[in-house]
C-alpha cells in the first residue's frame, strides 16, 4: 500500500474505499520519489518536481466550507487533493446508487463531475490541464498548460500502458452535472447557472487599463524580481469571474531571513498600489462573497480593497506564511455581493 493511502485510509467514510488503479497510481509516483513532506503535511504529485503543475494529492484536504460533520452529504464525500492554486480540490463521490465517482469542488463554488471511474479519472490527468475546473476542461490544454502538458508525459505513458487505454487531447463533462444536481438537491439548493453567464465583471466593461496599470506597478524597480502572470479559470476574453494576477510565486519562507525578505517585498507591493489607488477601503468583503471565500478556503490571510472605478474592484490578497500574494481585477459584487461561492 502507497504511504497515501496508509494516511488517507483511516479518515475513509464507512463503506468508502480508494479504488484500485487510483492506489496503484498512487504507489508508481511513490516509487519514482514524486512525494513530499514539509510543514502542512505529505504531498504526492504524478510528476517530478514541488512546483505546482496538476492536481497535488494530499491528506490535508477537508470538506470545510462544502459540508460539515453530520451534515448530510458529508460521509458521501472524500477530498483527494487540490486541483489549482486557489483551494478547489478533487474528491471521491459515493453517488446515490452507491457507484464511487470523481468529482471537483471549486473555490469559487463550482461543483464539477471529473470521471465515473478511477482510469477514466487517471486518464483525465494524464492530459496534462495545470487546473481541473469547468473553465480549462471545456478546451483543450492551451499555452499556459505547455509546461504542466511536459511534466506529466511520463504519468501519460504509464497510464497507456498500464490500463490500455489513450490519453485524450481534451476531455469532455457533463451538461447537465450529475454531481451539481446531487449537491443543489442534498443543499435544497438551485443547480448552478452555467458560469460564463454570470461574469463577475461584464463583458462589455473595459478592464485593460486597470490590468495595464497593474502591469506598470509590477515592472516598478523597487519590487523588482516580481513574477507575474494571470492564473487559469480567469479568461480576459469572457472577463469572467475577474482576473488573478500572480505576484509573487509561491514560495515558503525557509529562515527568518526569508521571512524578513517576503515581509518587505510584500510591504512594498501594497505600497505600491496604495501610491497608484490610495488608501484601500476600510470595509471588509461581505460575508459569503468570492474575495471573502477566497480567503476562508486557502491559506491567504489578508485582503486590501481597491474600487477604482463604478464597476472594477482591485483585491489585493496577502498570505505572510506562503509568501504569497495575489491581485484581483473583479466586480463590485465578488466583493459585496452574497452568493453561494
Amino acid at each position: 500500500m502507497s504511504h497515501l493511502a496508509d494516511l488517507l485510509a483511516p479518515k475513509l467514510p464507512a463503506g468508502m474505499t480508494i479504488p484500485e488503479p487510483l492506489e496503484r497510481a498512487w504507489t508508481w509516483m511513490e516509487k519514482r520519489g514524486w512525494g513530499f513532506e514539509n510543514k502542512h503535511g505529505y504531498f504526492l504529485t504524478p510528476y517530478a518536481g514541488t512546483a505546482q503543475l496538476g492536481i497535488v494529492f494530499s491528506p490535508t484536504e477537508s470538506l470545510t466550507g462544502w459540508f460539515e460533520p453530520g451534515e448530510p452529504g458529508h460521509d458521501r464525500l472524500f477530498p483527494l487533493g487540490q486541483t489549482d492554486g486557489t483551494g478547489s480540490f478533487a474528491a471521491l463521490w459515493l453517488d446515490p446508487s452507491d457507484t464511487i465517482r470523481f468529482v471537483m469542488l471549486g473555490s469559487e463554488g463550482e461543483r464539477l463531475s471529473l470521471a465515473d471511474d478511477a482510469v477514466d479519472f487517471l486518464r483525465l490527468l494524464a492530459v496534462g490541464y495545470l487546473e481541473l475546473n469547468d473553465y480549462a476542461l471545456a478546451e483543450e490544454p492551451s499555452e499556459e498548460d505547455e509546461e504542466s502538458v511536459a511534466a506529466l508525459a511520463p504519468f501519460r505513458a504509464w497510464v497507456e500502458t498500464e490500463f490500455g487505454v489513450d490519453a485524450h487531447a481534451r476531455w469532455e463533462t457533463h451538461e447537465p452535472d450529475p454531481f451539481d444536481a446531487w449537491v443543489a438537491e442534498v443543499k435544497n439548493e438551485e443547480p448552478e447557472p452555467f458560469r460564463a453567464a454570470t461574469p463577475f465583471v461584464a463583458p462589455e466593461v473595459n478592464t485593460s487599463e486597470v490590468i495595464a496599470a497593474c502591469l506598470d506597478l509590477f515592472e516598478e524597480a523597487r519590487i523588482e524580481g516580481i513574477q507575474f502572470g494571470r492564473l487559469r479559470g480567469f479568461r480576459r476574453t469572457t472577463a469572467a469571474w475577474g482576473h488573478e494576477l500572480l505576484v509573487i510565486e509561491t514560495k515558503e519562507p525557509g529562515n527568518s531571513a526569508d521571512v524578513a525578505t517576503l515581509a518587505r517585498l510584500m510591504s512594498d507591493v501594497r505600497a505600491a498600489f496604495a501610491t497608484r489607488w490610495g488608501p484601500p477601503r476600510a470595509e471588509a468583503p461581505a460575508a459569503g462573497s468570492w474575495a471573502a471565500n477566497k480567503m476562508e478556503v486557502t491559506w491567504i490571510q489578508h485582503v486590501d480593497l481597491w474600487p477604482v472605478t463604478d464597476d472594477i474592484v482591485v483585491a489585493l490578497f496577502t498570505s505572510a506564511e506562503e509568501g504569497l500574494q495575489i491581485a484581483a481585477v473583479v466586480s463590485h459584487e465578488a466583493v459585496d455581493g452574497q452568493d453561494r461561492y
